[in-house]
């Protein structure tokens, strides 16, 4: 068989987190894509059907394939030996939410792994690094700034005007893009994993800046710390994000893949007046050529990259996009595959993307248009969000000299 007319498998399922090596181009007209738990006659039957339906097609048109990371998150308080068994209808893989280091968080934590484990779905761990209260609390001058654009006022009517002394922060967000909180977060993960069991992936959320950067109010606007003056931390680079996974690495298991979860900037129909960006031009400003600048290291060094779209929870679920949940293909494919190439960087294909969709405040029929979105676009997988990741933000006055 010629290798045009060749079937590729892709071992991508089962917690292997690794797309496959080489280029994915030209292995039409099928490509199939098989869970890692099955046997390798299946595989093997699989393999010749796949090959037959090739052969006898004609075409070099390959239909979508099932993705095979198929994850749910949830929080420990929801992990039973019951909720278990029911998740198993649906999903491979079980991620672990484990963001609070206080002594009962740890043994909540403990227990449901623990729990995870002996039910046979593989165990992953979810880490929320930018927003965090702990160290918000502990260091208000490591949060990110509201400063620029005052159009984020619309949601804090009463909120004053700060002084001379004063600087008004995001609150609770702390970016790894400072040095104080580069080393904070490191070290805070190590304590949030010592006494758990190893897991197949840690995801890493909220790698970029906090919500309303710029200070427009749009909660996907994150790709600045301080727009403005006033800087009340050791700034990082652009590679920031990017260095922080590579050190996240050296101190967690060999066998652990660390996935970086990032989030797309704002749409262009965000500019206008009753829009998320209320009228300033961040669409076609400096967010997305930042936005470009912070991603590419951070895809240089991650075969596989997470995306967070919470559809509803971004305010993406307007009638801007002809089927439901529509803002989802669009966003992997827009804010990965198009954006990055326009603004000085390289195409990321859907197939090294994880959908990170949302699982809460939603029905059923929309956590399924969610997730055909996703594998519409190409994605690698899924990972359906049960538990809330907590989006939200306020601002809080600061004294910084």
């Amino acid at each position: 068989m010629s290798a045009e007319c060749g079937v590729r498998i892709v071992e991508f399922g089962a917690g292997l987190l690794t797309p496959p090596k080489g280029p994915t181009e030209g292995l039409l007209p099928m490509q199939l894509l098989v869970a890692g738990n099955l046997t390798h006659l299946a595989r093997a039957a699989l393999t010749m059907l796949a090959t037959a339906l090739a052969l006898l097609s004609g075409t070099n048109q390959a239909p979508a394939a099932e993705p095979s990371y198929r994850g749910a998150l949830v929080a420990a308080e929801m992990v039973s030996d019951e909720r278990l068994e029911t998740l198993r209808r649906d999903y491979d893989s079980i991620v672990l939410a484990v963001s609070k280091s206080d002594e009962a968080s740890r043994a909540d934590d403990k227990r449901a792994a623990a729990a995870i484990a002996k039910s046979g779905l593989n165990v992953h761990y979810w880490i929320e690094v930018g927003r965090c209260q702990e160290l918000a609390d502990a260091h208000p001058r490591w949060m990110a700034s509201l400063q620029g654009h005052p159009e984020w006022r619309r949601f804090h009517k009463d909120f004053p005007q700060p002084k001379a002394d004063e600087v008004v922060k995001c609150y609770p967000w702390v970016p790894v893009f400072y040095q104080e909180t580069f080393d904070a977060h490191l070290a805070r993960i190590e304590k949030l994993l010592a006494d758990l069991p190893p897991a197949r992936s840690l995801f890493l959320n909220d790698l970029q800046a906090a919500p309303s950067a710029c200070g427009c109010g749009n909660p996907v606007c994150r790709w600045t710390t301080d727009y403005g003056p006033i800087v009340t931390a050791t700034k990082l680079g652009d590679d920031a994000a990017a260095k922080f996974v590579a050190a996240v690495r050296k101190v967690v298991p060999a066998k652990t893949a660390v996935v970086p979860v990032w989030t797309t900037e704002c749409e262009e129909h965000d500019k206008e007046n009753d829009a998320l960006c209320a009228g300033v031009g961040c669409y076609k400003g400096t967010c997305w050529k930042e936005y470009s600048k912070q991603l590419m290291p951070v895809a240089d060094d991650s075969p596989t990259l997470a995306v967070l779209l919470a559809y509803k929870e971004f305010g993406q679920d307007g009638p801007h996009y002809s089927q439901p949940a529509g803002w989802i293909r669009h966003a992997l494919v827009h804010g990965f595959a198009e954006q990055p190439a326009r603004n000085k960087g390289r195409k990321i294909e859907a197939s090294r993307l994880i959908a990170v969709l949302q699982g809460w405040d939603v029905t059923d029929r929309e956590i399924a248009a969610q997730i055909e979105q996703a594998k519409s676009a190409g994605a690698a997988g899924y990972l359906v969000a049960l538990a809330k990741i907590d989006q939200s933000w306020k601002p809080k006055m600061v004294k910084w000299k």
